[in-house]
């Protein structure tokens, strides 16, 4: 069994979330796994609100003076979002061989142990991010291999004994804070062709509403409307689980309930003439009119219980390309 932990990575805006994000975790796993809430700027009144909610068994570590003293320069207002780029670096983690790293706008259903201590082949599990299909340019764009896998990085476990030697995640931070590039494109350069399948229940986007709700997730990562935003896609029986966990919280208000009825029937009813716009040259809304959510989870699915690598040209496996 690896020798495992968690993280989220937060500012002070969003530090309650991963505080709430982190007690679903809790609360759905049986296995006491480590977990860490790295923060940069977070107020001492939100500080000892999540002590009482996490009660010791989430770690809350201030790293605004290591990233600080990193040597890095940040755009303002971004040194939050690349704190998952120097898993390799923080003392904390230096005893752990898996290392997952959790969005903020992610919620569980399932033990976070069967993630991290599911067997890894690769340096990286990572779940595919089938929307990036719809706009293949982005291998050009970011000088990629023809036909190279993309991967939605809000849910990863880093496999560390092979990131650490390869130093894999300096050269991510170099891509990222030298180039100007946001943290999941960098991660994507780097590691690929050095990343396995992650079951997609793992990763379920709400962007697919569609086609799997939230009761069918392992976890539900909120990458449209998020719960405490315009709340598009997000299902009510998942809204009213980040109302409970913020109830004796001062953090509620975000999570009230803005119409009667759930967001994002309409966005989803307007796909149905993907297919038509299609018609007349446009390629993103052709191939999403192509694309079979069911069937690329199927395909995902049964690479990730094989333990597989990813695949080359996942739109032509999927025939929606």
């Amino acid at each position: 069994m690896a020798n495992s932990c968690f993280f989220l990575a937060a500012d002070a805006k969003y530090f309650p979330y991963a505080c709430l994000a982190a007690r679903r975790i809790l609360d759905v796993s049986r296995k006491m796994t480590p977990g860490f809430i790295m923060h940069v700027g977070a107020s001492k009144d939100d500080i000892d609100i999540a002590d009482r909610l996490l009660k010791d068994r989430i770690r809350i570590v201030d790293v605004a003076n290591f990233m600080a003293d990193s040597g890095y320069c940040f755009r303002p207002g971004s040194v939050a979002t690349f704190i998952r780029l120097f898993a390799d670096r923080f003392p904390e983690f230096a005893a752990y061989d898996r290392i997952a790293h959790i969005d903020c706008d992610v919620l569980f259903n399932r033990d976070i142990a069967d993630l991290v201590d599911q067997p890894i082949h690769a340096h990286l599990l990572a779940a595919h991010d089938d929307y990036m299909y719809f706009r293949p340019g982005y291998r050009k764009e970011m000088s990629m291999q023809p036909g190279a896998p993309y991967f939605n990085a809000g849910i990863i476990v880093f496999n560390m004994p092979p990131v650490r030697e390869q130093d894999l995640l300096s050269e991510a931070r170099r891509l990222a804070v030298e180039g100007q590039m946001n943290d999941q494109n960098a991660l994507n350069i780097v590691f690929e062709g050095k990343w396995q399948t992650m079951h997609p229940n793992w990763n379920l986007m709400s962007n697919g509403t569609n086609d799997f709700r939230f009761s069918q997730a392992y976890a539900r990562h909120f990458a449209g409307g998020k719960p405490w935003g315009n709340q598009v896609g997000v299902e009510l029986d998942a809204l009213g689980i980040w109302r409970d966990l913020a109830k004796d919280t001062p953090w509620g208000k975000p999570f009230e309930q803005r119409v009667p009825f759930e967001r994002g029937v309409i966005k989803r009813f307007l796909r149905r003439f993907d297919v038509v716009a299609g018609l007349f040259g446009k390629d993103v809304q052709r191939r999403r009119a192509r694309y079979d959510g069911r069937k690329m989870h199927e395909i995902y699915a049964r690479q990730a219980d094989e333990g597989a690598m990813a695949v080359q040209f996942p739109e032509a496996l999927g025939g929606f390309d």
